[in-house]
């Protein structure tokens, strides 16, 4: 068994150095063991854990999420990687691989571009629309919505529409 925990904390590192930025440790969770199955789910928090208390990850609070954390591999984990990198398997590193490359904006879209519905004393909301580059706010725009449903809707066309604002900004 501890070898296989040992493979499993490999392939957390391997897919920390594949997807080059920090990650959101809620997004890397759904990644790894919602989207994909190559970590169990409920040992995902405490492989994260041991890996940080080894310093083989940087953990930081996300600004944008206080209750995540923002997750990068460190130099000593790279080393590590590069000591056990054929300890995972080839087909598995091709399609974690693979995966990421097809898939990166799409979480990329769910940690740097966000909505933040917030309500007013008064009922309204507000609703603050970001753009971030890593831990970098990039673009705000802020502006006040009569309901809740309007904030849940604005909230989702901004996933959508975000990129292509950034764009023209």
């Amino acid at each position: 068994m501890v070898d296989e925990d040992i493979k499993t904390k490999l392939l957390i590192l391997f897919i920390l150095e594949k997807y080059e930025t920090p990650i959101s440790q809620d997004i890397l969770t759904q990644m790894c063991c919602v989207d994909n199955n190559w970590v169990p789910y409920f040992c995902f928090a405490h492989f994260v854990d041991e890996l940080a208390g080894a310093r083989f990850i940087f953990r930081k609070p996300d600004p944008r999420n206080t209750d995540d954390n923002l997750l990068t591999i460190s130099e000593d984990g790279k080393i590590c990687l590069s000591y056990f990198y054929s300890s995972i398997f080839k087909s598995v590193r091709d399609d974690v691989t693979e995966y990421i490359r097809n898939n990166k904006l799409r979480y990329r879209k769910k940690q740097e571009f966000i909505c933040v519905p917030e309500e007013n004393a008064d009922g309204t909301y507000t609703v603050r629309c970001i753009v971030l580059n890593g831990e970098i706010t990039m673009f705000e725009l802020k502006f006040n919505v009569p309901t809740k449903a309007k904030a849940n809707s604005v909230a989702a066309k901004w996933q959508e529409a975000a990129p292509e604002v950034y764009r023209t900004y």
